[in-house]
């Protein structure tokens, strides 16, 4: 449906961008990131083109691909397209617009993954102090940054390590 669409629409309309974010998604749900990343990728350039390289579209999209780069085991591209992505979020909606605080949590917890524990709790006890501050302690992304923290103050200080939440 996408290509008929695209030869018919132009390759870059909305509605056919629109077909494509769904099309990367499900794929990306389904756990085949390796064919979701170029679609996301794809996707943030002509929302780069389209709406401008700081629309929520482009955005999304960056931060979509950077997340499949993460499953597929490429940390470190996968980090720097998140820092970058939060790097703009900041600049224009602060960091506790819901997107923001969304990029700082999954960047902690990719590193978290990465074994890299002191990094993550750099990255996550700032956002829990931000969290609480906000929406408070009781908050359900407060709590759920919370217990992380304490899993990594266990690894830090040498008790019985977990598994990572």
């Amino acid at each position: 449906m996408i290509e008929p669409a695209a030869r018919a629409l132009g390759s870059e309309n909305k509605a056919v961008l629109g077909l494509r974010m769904r099309r990367a998604v499900s794929r990306q749900l389904a756990g085949d990131h390796r064919a979701a990343l170029p679609e996301f990728e794809a996707l943030a350039d002509a929302y780069g083109r389209v709406s401008g390289p700081g629309s929520e579209e482009a955005l999304d999209s960056r931060a979509q691909a950077a997340r499949c780069r993460g499953e597929l085991g490429q940390v470190t591209e996968a980090l720097a397209g998140l820092h970058d992505v939060l790097d703009v979020v900041r600049s224009v909606d602060g960091d506790m617009s819901e997107t923001a605080v969304e990029l700082r949590r999954d960047i902690g917890m990719l590193l978290l993954a990465q074994g890299r524990a002191a990094d993550a709790f750099d990255v996550l006890e700032p956002l829990h102090e931000d969290l609480c501050m906000v929406f408070g302690p009781d908050d359900e992304l407060t709590a759920e940054v919370a217990e992380t923290l304490a899993v990594i103050r266990l690894d830090l200080d040498g008790g019985s390590p977990r598994s990572s939440p």
